[in-house]
């Protein structure tokens, strides 16, 4: 069985700087209508790196919708003007002052299908250099660093809970 909604109607109730909603009648399968509201997000990038002494890279960062700090990996918005792949190089340096232009990619996965389009691309970086720290001016983050049992420990107590750091690393172990 194909699974599919036919768009009947679409309407934009909102456009900020990052994100859209929109607002949807479609069709479903049986023939009968359902409403569906959608945020359309440009999609990002993630990046697991360690640091000489194979420590994980990690950003501590406020993040205000949880209305609490964050440990994470780093990780950005798509720019439009760049692929995924400059995405994440660029956005390593600017959040740990390490250089990469050797990064794998782990997986491309879709973080709330349910109500939302982003795409995270998630990259593991090797050979990594001493860069420039930047970031953006409304951007105040610290740099931490963890052992992979460190790591493992802060998932467990859950110091760490953002599902894109968890899925960078848990691909780095199987790939």
């Amino acid at each position: 069985m194909d699974f599919f909604e036919h768009t009947l109607e679409r309407n934009e109730v909102f456009q900020g700087k990052i994100i859209t909603l929109e607002t949807q009648m479609v069709e479903v399968q049986d023939g009968n209508t359902a409403y569906r509201e959608i945020v359309r997000h440009p999609g990002g990038v993630c990046i697991l790196a360690r640091d000489e002494n194979d420590k994980i890279l990690l950003v501590r960062q406020y993040r205000k919708p949880m209305e609490e700090a964050y440990l994470e990996l780093p990780a950005g918005k798509l720019e439009k003007n760049l692929t995924p792949y400059e995405n994440a190089v660029k956005e390593l340096e600017e959040e740990t002052g390490y250089r990469c232009d050797d990064l794998i990619h782990l997986a491309t996965l879709a973080t709330s299908p349910g109500f939302c389009d982003e795409k995270i691309h998630l990259y593991m970086a090797k050979k990594l250099e001493k860069g420039i720290k930047g970031g953006d001016d409304d951007e105040f983050i610290s740099l931490v660093r963890l052992s992979d049992a460190e790591f493992i420990e802060h998932i467990k107590t859950g110091q760490i809970k953002d599902a894109k750091t968890v899925a960078a690393y848990s691909l780095s172990k199987i790939i």
